[in-house]
């Protein structure tokens, strides 16, 4: 059995906010900045250049972004850099607003000016631009960089007993990807799955993060699934029910009735979006249907960041990092999860892999890969799949 949702277009886990536009509520204004916002100071422009109004920027990213609008070269690197040569000087005055916020001690900020995005980091004291698109200044395509997947994990630590994310076993396992095309997808993973791990022996594929803890997890499952995985975001029961609230809620498409959560769409708070995802004894499929509804509540986090514009974006990745472990650099997180921006959600799909049930030699219930098991991992090699 392979379970398909079609209203599950998805994420980057607090981080890859691939999502559904379905159930957003209408685009807000950039929101501002969640660090302390220092006055504006904006440099003044050549006579011969338009005026570039950064109200709210601090001096420094003012001063970067005046650069950039007035057809100075500004620092970057990754994907911006190519296409950041190719800016021709605007011809019209620019108004730039700022949405900013931290990821593993990194400072980052969203750059918005019309149909413009430009993704900054601070690297060394120095605003550098990392990605982006900007059609006014005259380049084409997005720059985010190509196909890429990434690991999100939930723990079953019972961290009200002391018990440490890091080292239990993987309650949840979605990996998310582009394909630098504009199409993705997500692939729920079901936590019994059986495969070998990094000591050479087979175990569920959920054991590798209680016994190495994500940096395993993560090798478990590119050596599982045939998938090169850039990075992971790890999260517990009481992070992601944070994250959720911090949130204000998220929109989710229930397939069926779960605990509380009645079938259809609803907006549900953290405790509700827990049960959803935890939920799998009452289900008709056990892990396959919880698996699935993993990656309904995904798309939720993403609609969140789509409906409130690229702005969104800096907000939860700001929350985010509250309330995860991760070893994506600021860099890596806002290419990956500006691709919800511009995905094609007719290319995009999510899928649960079938997976036979067997017993181990030592009698624990488990799945097997089965042909159409691995047919999924590699439909999903371009980091795109269908739904």
């Amino acid at each position: 059995m392979t379970v398909r949702s079609s209203t599950a277009a998805a994420v980057l886990a607090p981080l890859m906010t691939l999502a559904l536009l379905t159930g957003c509520s209408k685009p807000a204004e950039p929101q501002a900045s969640p660090t302390p916002a220092a006055s504006s100071s904006t440099p003044a422009p050549s006579p011969s250049a338009p005026a570039v109004k950064t109200s709210g920027m601090k001096k420094d990213l003012a001063g970067f972004t005046t650069k950039l609008y007035t057809g100075k070269s500004v620092p970057s690197s990754g994907p911006a850099t190519q296409a950041l040569k190719q800016v021709k000087a605007p011809k019209r005055a620019a108004s730039v607003k700022a949405a900013t916020g931290t990821w593993k001690k990194e400072h980052f900020a969203v750059l918005t000016s019309g149909k413009d995005v430009t993704l900054v980091v601070k690297k060394k004291g120095t605003w550098t631009a990392v990605g982006g698109w900007w059609p006014s200044l005259g380049i084409k395509d997005a720059a985010l960089g190509g196909k890429r997947h990434v690991l999100l994990m939930g723990s079953d630590a019972r961290e009200k007993q002391g018990e440490k994310i890091d080292e239990a076993r993987a309650d949840a396992l979605q990996v998310v990807g582009v394909d630098g095309r504009g199409g993705g997808g997500v692939m729920g993973i079901p936590r019994d799955l059986w495969v070998p791990q990094a000591n050479g022996r087979n175990a569920k594929i959920n054991s590798a993060l209680s016994t190495g803890g994500p940096t395993a997890q993560t090798k478990t499952v590119e050596k599982a699934t045939g998938l090169p995985i850039q990075g992971y975001v790890l999260t517990g029961f009481t992070g992601f029910q944070k994250l959720i609230d911090e949130l204000g809620g998220i929109t989710i498409n229930a397939p069926m009735k779960v605990r509380a959560v009645e079938k259809g769409k609803q907006q549900v708070d953290g405790y509700d979006a827990f049960w959803f995802t935890r939920e799998r004894k009452t289900l008709p499929n056990g892990d396959f249907d919880r698996t699935s509804n993993q990656g309904i509540a995904l798309a939720g986090i993403g609609a969140k960041a789509v409906g409130e514009g690229p702005a969104g974006l800096a907000k939860v990745l700001d929350i985010a990092d509250r309330h995860v472990s991760t070893n994506l650099s600021a860099e890596q997180a806002l290419t990956f999860g500006a691709w919800a921006y511009q995905i094609d959600l007719k290319k995009m799909g999510h899928q649960v892999p079938t997976a036979d049930y067997g017993r181990s030699a030592d009698g624990q219930s488990i799945l097997e890969a089965t042909g159409a098991t691995r047919k999924v991992f590699k439909d999903f090699a371009d980091g795109n799949l269908p739904k």
